[in-house]
């Protein structure tokens, strides 16, 4: 008797621990499910009009190949395909410019937009072309999976 006594009150323990845990997880970070483009970011998005999943820029970053559109409603069309040449949208909402290459290392053809646009890249002929992005700074290779 006094062994399952014990035992539920280790039990009961347990599951205030596990609940304090959770109650206290940090929340999500800037980027993530939600459906509009976050402040300070240039978006990405897999389908024309701003749909589909998001991908999601605080740097530049020379080369698209090891990003993902992971950010968005998840499960969304395009959810972790490669953002590299899959891109048909883009928000640019940082205060200040940002440009898109069609080459890797911000070379090749270039398309500069400022601050608060929202572009639906076939009209620009950039549609599923887009290998770099330049925000600010030097452009090199980052990773921007946690962004």
């Amino acid at each position: 008797m006094k062994l399952a006594s014990k035992l539920a009150g280790a039990s009961a323990l347990l599951g205030l621990v596990a609940g304090a845990m959770l109650a206290g997880a940090p929340g999500a970070n800037a980027s993530g499910t939600g459906t509009a483009c976050p402040i300070n970011r240039v978006c990405l998005y897999f389908n024309s009009n701003f749909e589909g999943a998001r991908a999601d820029f605080a740097y530049s970053d020379a080369g698209l190949g090891n990003e993902l559109f992971t950010d968005g409603p998840a499960g969304a069309n395009g959810w972790g395909v490669q953002v590299n040449n899959n891109a048909a949208s883009l928000i640019n909402r940082t205060g200040s410019g940002a440009n898109i290459y069609d080459g890797r290392d911000c070379t090749g053809e270039a398309w500069a937009t400022y601050g608060g646009e929202r572009l639906n890249l076939a009209s620009i002929g950039m549609k599923n072309r887009v290998s770099s992005i330049q925000i600010d700074g030097d452009c090199i290779n980052r990773d921007q999976s946690w962004a």
